[in-house]
């Protein structure tokens, strides 16, 4: 008989955390599980989980931020482990990780498994709010079986907190299908441009107004430095405003959203991401299979897998630092290569699909 799995994801987006679902969704066996996925309606993500044949199952009342309507969201969840009795259910990411466990811990579901991608409490937040989100944290993972971290730093900080334990809490890399990963880019680089990009929501998270203050100030002391800054978010308005303001228009372009990475992979030179935080970000593990080199901000998720050789590593909120080598990229293309190459080599041996989809079958069926 087959098992019947929940994904709960929060928002039908298509960003690192609802690809991680439809990633290793498309390893399982569809003779061993019966599927199903639940979170917000509308979007992309619903839409590929409709494409796949999945079970699709809305809740409508899930929002991002706290609100009075999470204890709908919470009866909603109920409702629904109550209908279907599922085998397990798989949380993603912080609300629908304490709401989904909470929920599925009251109706008995067998095995409760949460993976957290990137943790909801940051050093930036005041200690009050910094507090709140390690409770919150700490009860969810005693509600569940196994708490997955896909990355070992947060893992490591999260024991050491004492917020989980030991023996419930693993780390398992995130990978991509390999069908679904980007041919390498064979081209020539000009010798007029060094062309730097990404793939980011435009937010806070993603230090993204840094990064374009950043951009703009080493295009104007190198003009052969070009980038482009593919994605939307909260902060896009302000971020075309500023570079408008600098006039640079042709060197940093801002296309928006757009589904397709791979087309704009292949223009690339090297990739960048400044982030404050981060957990395994898919666009990462994209660029560096792709065998762009990766200029990132030196936190501990990042740092443990892009180091010299495969990157630059820039301190965070450090923007000489940032400007500096962004010129010593444009001045110094030649590393571009060397640096790419290892980077495709190294991410191979840290990011492995088989090893990914196979360690949380063992959880599922642990």
């Amino acid at each position: 008989m087959k098992k019947k799995l929940l994904h709960l994801q929060l928002l039908p987006l298509m960003s690192g955390v609802q690809r991680f679902s439809l990633h290793l969704l498309d390893g399982l066996p569809a003779s061993e599980y019966d599927i199903y996925v639940a979170c917000k309606p509308g979007g992309e993500f619903v839409d590929a989980v409709l494409e796949r044949g999945w079970n699709y199952l809305p809740i409508k009342t899930l929002r991002h931020p706290i609100s009075a309507l999470d204890a709908l969201a919470f009866v909603e969840l109920l409702s629904i482990m109550r209908r279907y009795k599922f085998d397990i259910v798989h949380t993603n990411s912080s609300k629908p990780g304490l709401l989904g466990r909470l929920a599925a811990r009251i109706c008995r579901v067998p095995k409760i498994v949460h993976t957290i991608h990137g943790t909801s409490y940051q050093e930036f937040q005041s200690p009050g709010l910094q507090r709140f989100y390690m409770l919150m944290e700490k009860l969810g993972n005693r509600l569940g079986d196994f708490t997955v971290f896909v990355n070992n730093s947060d893992r490591e900080k999260c024991l050491e907190l004492g917020l989980a334990e030991a023996s419930k809490a693993f780390s398992i890399f995130n990978a991509m299908v390999p069908e679904s990963i980007p041919a390498p880019a064979d081209k020539q680089r000009s010798p007029d441009a060094v062309t730097i990009g990404s793939t980011i929501r435009f937010s806070e998270q993603k230090n993204v107004i840094a990064l374009i203050t950043a951009a703009c100030k080493a295009c104007h002391a190198e003009p052969r430095l070009r980038f482009i800054i593919l994605g939307d978010g909260e902060h896009y308005a302000l971020c075309r405003s500023i570079v408008a303001s600098h006039r640079l228009n042709e060197s940093i372009m801002l296309p928006g959203w757009d589904s397709e990475v791979a087309p704009w992979l292949a223009l690339f030179d090297a990739f960048i991401l400044y982030s404050r935080w981060e957990a395994m970000p898919y666009s990462i593990i994209e660029a560096m299979q792709t065998g762009l080199p990766v200029i990132g901000s030196a936190i501990p998720s990042i740092s443990e897998f892009v180091d010299a050789q495969s990157g630059w590593l820039v301190p965070l909120y450090d923007e000489p630092a940032l400007v500096s080598t962004l010129l010593e990229i444009a001045r110094d293309p030649g590393q571009i290569s060397i640096k790419g190459k290892y980077a495709r080599e190294h991410i191979a041996t840290i990011s492995s699909y088989p090893n990914m989809v196979s360690a949380y079958r063992k959880l599922y069926e642990a």
